[in-house]
């Protein structure tokens, strides 16, 4: 019989392990679990439940076949545990993941409690996938960074994750990618650290908005992995944006994301809050 494995280290996808999954079903690419990612002393990530965090990684529904052999793996340098994991389009399921031992000499915090974003945000170049907002570029000249923004790789498209209004702010929606197991369209770029810190700052992370992630897209047949992305941390139900806002996403895509996508986002617009875009 198969069984449902939490993982957020190695064994993830990019991982320096992840060929042990390989031939597994991935349910969740931005599943998390409470607890606090730690550096242990063999320099892999390890989970040490917390009520207060979240842990980000990925759910895999492993073989039969499989299961004792990647359970006796999680028991080495750790405890193997079952944990609540926390889905987009799952809801909360039960796996086993590996968990601290009680001992542990736990000092370095994985950043942002996600082992991707901590192994790869401080590249000096990063494919960044601009989904919302950020696909125009109005808002960058605003802020006189537009220079950092030239390097525009073309619209892309990204599986599992879909676009939605599910931020709240004083005046209404913000953009944010939800797992569906769709398919869904953006921007991508090639920026530097300072555009990186722009953006750092745009998305609200300090604050607790947004969280960076690591996502796949694909531009042109090309494959980009591990471009980083920003997702909502707590959303909502959709709520309707301002005008301003839903006008440079429409303005953004349009001739860069497919046409299909470009129109679907429009319609949405209008199915789901009655609103009608228009600009020159």
């Amino acid at each position: 019989m198969s069984e449902l494995f939490f993982v957020y280290g190695t064994l993830r996808k990019h991982g320096s392990r992840d060929s042990i999954l390989d031939q597994e079903k991935m349910l969740a690419s931005q599943a998390w679990v409470k607890g606090k990612l730690y550096l242990a002393d063999h320099l892999d990530p390890i989970l040490k439940p917390d009520e207060n965090e979240r842990a980000y990684g990925e759910l895999y529904q492993v073989s039969a076949d499989h299961c004792e052999e990647l359970k006796e793996l999680l028991s080495l340098n750790g405890k193997l545990a079952r944990v609540t994991v926390y889905t987009d389009h799952l809801g909360e399921q039960e796996a086993f993941t590996q968990t601290t031992v009680p001992d542990a000499e736990l000092v370095e915090h994985v950043r942002f409690n996600d082992w991707l974003i901590h192994m790869e945000m401080d590249r000096p170049i990063q494919y960044y996938f601009a989904y919302g907002s950020c696909m125009d570029d109005e808002r960058f000249k605003l802020a006189k960074v537009d220079h950092l923004f030239l390097n525009k790789i073309g619209g892309g498209t990204l599986d599992r994750l879909e676009m939605n209004y599910s931020l709240c702010v004083h005046d209404g929606g913000r953009a944010n990618i939800v797992e569906t197991g769709g398919l869904g369209e953006g921007v991508l770029y090639k920026v530097n650290q300072k555009g990186v810190e722009y953006l750092f700052e745009r998305e609200g992370v300090d604050s607790g908005m947004y969280r960076p992630a690591m996502v796949d897209v694909t531009v042109d047949g090309i494959h980009y992995n591990k471009c980083i992305t920003f997702i909502v941390i707590d959303p909502v139900e959709e709520l309707a944006p301002p005008a301003h806002y839903a006008t440079e996403i429409i303005r953004g895509s349009r001739g860069v994301v497919s046409d299909e996508y470009h129109e679907k986002l429009v319609k949405d617009l209008m199915d789901k809050f009655n609103l009608e875009v228009k600009f020159d």
